[in-house]
């Protein structure tokens, strides 16, 4: 090759003996095709030094270790490579030390590990959510939709999660199919809703993504029950329940909402409001695409005496499919089974 150094810059900094002076260096490479600087800057490629002044952190080294593109290499490699008439690789060269190296590519590694079993972590996590629907389904169990058409079936995402060392999380309301032979009314289990700005806490370890489900029977009168999935590192899938069976509409969607408020430090009524940047231990809700159901928004939300009311509404509505009269349908129906809770 005519010009070995061509497209690099040269900088040099310590004592490489009489016959070899900074001036004799800046000779040599400008003669093989190369730029000389005495200063440290984006332009310089290669930093030759003297291993006395890289031990010794030289100004110049200093300068050079804050430009990730710059090699910091020895006179030899300068002189290597202009006798063999080739820029040879610096590796043999580098004055770092190889431990440095080597820590960086294996974090860079596992950087790119760890975003693989991420996307993978979350592709299963997503089919068993899909599993547990299906479920869910063939025990007369579906996705509960307000009057809206929203289906209350949504997945939190931790903020930062590349950088959190978290799984995944499934929360789901749903009731349970009234057996016929049941005799006594089934429990049910009132939900005190504790003030947003509590800092209760639902024991769930290593959190990447949550799913937040509610669930309503095919049976009639409804019932619902509030669960949590999620998968954690290591540890597989698990589910954990929020509202047990028998919970009132009240009841459960309460438990719905106060756990988004308390994983998202929003409250669920203005979930669609622009938001500023999450703390890492936060997770990040994402609302449906343009033109798709958002769901009951602040204003909307049903009073009880409008929950009466509405029951009352679907009690008629239930009866008049059963053939039943008002009477015949409120004698058949478990006592304490009120939607209203």
């Amino acid at each position: 090759m005519k010009y070995p150094l061509k497209r690099f810059t040269i900088a040099v900094t310590g004592d490489f003996g009489r016959a070899r002076t900074h001036e004799k260096i800046k000779q040599w490479t400008e003669h093989n095709g190369g730029e000389f600087s005495r200063e440290i800057s984006k332009k310089v490629t290669h930093l030759v030094c003297s291993k006395e002044h890289y031990k010794t952190a030289a100004p110049l080294v200093l300068q050079a270790k804050h430009i990730p593109s710059i090699k910091i290499v020895s006179y030899d490699w300068l002189e290597d490579s202009l006798m063999n008439h080739r820029p040879l690789p610096e590796d043999p060269y580098y004055l770092m030390k190889r431990r440095v190296l080597r820590d960086a590519e294996k974090r860079a590694k596992k950087k790119e590990i760890r975003k693989q079993n991420i996307k993978k972590g979350m592709k299963l996590f997503e089919q068993g959510c899909l599993e547990f629907k299906e479920v869910m389904g063939s025990d007369g169990y579906q996705i509960y939709r307000d009057h809206t058409s929203f289906p209350y079936d949504i997945t939190l995402v931790r903020a930062n999660l590349l950088e959190n060392k978290h799984s995944a999380c499934h929360l789901k309301v749903r009731p349970p199919p009234l057996p016929s032979f049941f005799s006594s009314p089934p429990p049910i289990f009132p939900i005190v809703r504790p003030p947003l700005l509590s800092r209760a806490r639902v024991h769930i370890i290593n959190v990447r993504a949550q799913r937040l489900q509610l669930y309503q029977s095919h049976s009639v009168p409804r019932y619902y029950a509030c669960f949590v999935r999620y998968s954690e590192s290591g540890h597989g899938k698990m589910t954990e329940v929020l509202a047990p069976a028998g919970s009132s509409l009240e009841g459960a969607m309460g438990v719905f909402q106060m756990f988004f408020a308390l994983k998202t430090g929003v409250v669920w009524e203005e979930r669609l409001l622009p938001r500023e940047k999450r703390e890492e231990t936060m997770f990040v809700y994402r609302p449906p695409g343009e033109g798709e159901p958002r769901g009951l928004l602040e204003g909307e939300e049903i009073s009880k005496r409008d929950a009466v009311a509405l029951e009352s509404l679907v009690r008629q509505v239930e009866a008049r499919e059963l053939g039943l009269t008002r009477g015949e349908y409120e004698g058949s129906a478990p006592s304490g089974s009120s939607v209203s809770g």
